[in-house]
């Protein structure tokens, strides 16, 4: 079973690929949530494993809209690359515009802690 989803990873396109593993990221945060054997600390360390959910995660820790150049002084990236990022993000449903601000969009269940 573990190869056959492996194989299911290998046919997703990029972006598909970083959507399914954000996916996958926050099914395991609700599931050690619901252990208790999770802190935001180990949110954030597992979110920065990868440039798209540190963007995400500094939008969400955030907790409301944050202006492109207050995501840029943080997110240790280049502006094209955050621009980038934050397209696909919204392109996947992850992120959501406020007027000209940029909100990470997370499951009910994603309770600050």
């Amino acid at each position: 079973m573990a190869e056959s989803g492996f194989n299911k990873l290998q046919l997703l396109s990029q972006e598909d690929l970083i959507v399914e593993t954000l996916r996958r990221l926050l099914k395991s945060y609700a599931e050690l949530n619901r252990r208790e054997e999770v802190t935001k600390t180990f949110l954030k360390s597992l979110c920065a494993l990868g440039v798209e959910s540190w963007i995400w995660f500094i939008l969400w820790e955030g907790g409301g809209a944050q202006r492109f150049t207050d995501i840029l002084h943080v997110a240790n990236c280049s502006r094209s690359k955050l621009s980038n990022v934050l397209q696909e993000l919204l392109r996947v449903g992850l992120v959501r515009m406020v007027g000209v601000r940029y909100q990470a969009i997370s499951p009910a269940w994603l309770v600050r802690g």
